[in-house]
């Protein structure tokens, strides 16, 4: 312990080279308190902390070691070489790095090796610096490799590595999309416009445990759900994707049918197209307030007891029960309801605008479909995996769904996605980080997209009642499906590809 504490003290500033792979893991795994604080001071000290706090736990603890070896152990003249996660290239809490604020040390090269395999779990870089006491700059026109190749195994040496590696020089830039910043090889125009949706597309409801909540029938499907009593038991589809210690459990009773609605998993969400969404069983009565408008209203078994929804009360009953029994350190304080309302995400849902847009939130790109409420046979709800925008708005709901399963926003976004060993992943809120106008009814543009768009979905819903998935959507099922679907379309993905790229900028 002595020789850790002191030993860095007789090597300050001692050192031509730093070469090495320093911590991949994010501050808020953590759990030492004292270390803790140490890196929350260095990180202020050395300009790593993002400026939105929110990000500051998802910080890898490398970023912090890159600039405090860089000012600390080098000479005046010396140079650091580390490898890193590539969440370096776009991670919002990895600005600072990219952006130059970052003190300690300036950018000199940037190699990337996301297209080199076997190597790491997740892809990764090589950041090469020198030591710099004054103001830093952000990445601009600096040099650097790409690297690609299939190596014949982990940890292979050198001269086996470079028969089968190939390099590619590059200029890396730093480059914005409204307020989020990457490093590119592409020298595209910063646009900090913020688009106007970005605020007012939401994530939905965290429906967890699916146990509890996701439902198949167990009878006949009736003509209707109106004032039924349905036999009903956990959906078979959700136990694959389940997790310890849900993994394995299945309830099975009956419910009033009041108490299912549908919802959209990612399987559900396919370009232009709601694609049998699921069926749920959620604890909420849905009452008309004095305006007339609906309201959601969250209830306990008990509750449902007191109402006289005896099947709904004994169902719920028994999901409360296993959840006390299984629930995590992390969830102790909270009841069944608590998490499926987690940030007001269930109950704050507009149930009275007519039209949904959605889109997933994590997959390569962006399919997004319109759900006309009128259209279903229950109430929909909208789970987490989606992000939603409700309007009255007939035309902006399709103008919408257009841009978003466009080409053009979709490759606008790449170079700011986090990216895994399968490419690019996770769209959240990269996409509305593009901008784009609200929708102008006299605009010609607008209109014509939400018209190709209504277009769309009236012909992919035809090639998939022509078309339907023999076997269950897997991930890789889902993507060819999403491809199928916009080859189909390709005549008004073409036209709407050439209107979008009028509005997005």
């Amino acid at each position: 312990i002595v020789q850790n504490l002191y030993k860095p003290y007789f090597l300050a500033n001692k050192f031509d080279y730093v070469i090495g792979n320093p911590p991949w893991f994010t501050y808020s795994s953590i759990r030492n308190e004292d270390y803790q604080n140490i890196l929350n001071a260095l990180a202020d000290k050395y300009g790593v902390k993002p400026v939105k706090a929110a990000n500051f736990p998802h910080l890898e603890i490398a970023a912090i070691f890159l600039a405090y070896c860089s000012s600390y152990f080098l000479k005046a003249d010396g140079n650091i070489v580390f490898v890193l996660p590539r969440s370096f290239f776009s991670a919002d809490h990895h600005d600072n790095t990219r952006y130059g604020k970052a003190k300690g040390f300036h950018l000199k090269e940037i190699w990337d090796l996301e297209k080199v395999s076997p190597l790491f779990r997740i892809p990764s870089c090589v950041f090469f610096a020198k030591r710099n006491n004054k103001k830093s700059k952000s990445v601009n026109n600096l040099d650097g490799l790409i690297f690609s190749g299939r190596l014949p195994e982990n940890n292979c040496n050198y001269s086996v590595a470079e028969k089968v590696l190939t390099e590619e020089d590059v200029k890396w830039y730093y480059v914005k999309q409204g307020k989020s910043s990457a490093i590119s090889i592409k020298k595209i125009k910063s646009n900090s416009l913020e688009n106007p949706y970005k605020k007012l597309f939401k994530q939905g409801a965290t429906i967890v445990p699916r146990c509890f909540y996701f439902v198949e029938l167990t009878q006949d499907v009736p003509k209707d759900f109106k004032d039924r009593v349905l036999n009903i038991k956990t959906a078979g589809t959700i136990n694959r994707d389940a997790k310890k210690p849900w993994k394995g459990l299945e309830f099975t009773g009956k419910i009033e049918s009041r108490f299912i609605f549908r919802t959209a998993l990612a399987k559900s969400i396919l370009p232009f197209a709601l694609y049998k969404p699921d069926l749920v069983v959620l604890p909420v009565l849905i009452e008309k307030n004095i305006e007339g408008e609906k309201e959601i209203m969250l209830q306990s078994a008990n509750d449902l007891m007191q109402a006289g929804y005896l099947n709904a009360s004994k169902w719920f009953s028994n999901t409360e029960n296993i959840w006390d029994l299984h629930k995590t350190e992390k969830s102790k304080d909270m009841t069944t309801n608590d998490r499926l309302d987690f940030q007001s995400g269930l109950t704050e849902q507009n149930l009275n605008a007519p039209y949904l847009v959605l889109y997933n939130s994590s997959a390569k790109d962006a399919n997004a479909t319109v759900v006309e409420r009128s259209e279903l046979d229950l109430t929909f709800f909208v789970e987490s995996v989606t992000y939603d925008f409700y309007t009255v708005n007939h035309d902006e709901s399709y103008y919408l769904s257009s841009i978003f399963n466009s080409d053009i926003p979709n490759k606008l976004m790449k170079d700011f996605q986090a990216r895994g060993l399968f490419g690019a992943r996770h769209v959240h809120k990269k996409i509305l980080d593009i901008y784009f106008p609200r929708f102008d009814e006299s605009n010609e543009v607008h209109i014509k997209l939400a018209e190709l768009s209504e277009t769309a979905h009236k012909k992919a819903a035809k090639y998939l009642e022509d078309n339907p998935p023999q076997k269950e959507l897997t991930a890789t099922r889902l993507g060819k499906l999403r491809l199928d679907i916009k080859k189909h379309l390709s005549e008004e993905m073409k036209e709407i590809d050439k209107l979008v790229k009028k509005v997005v900028g």
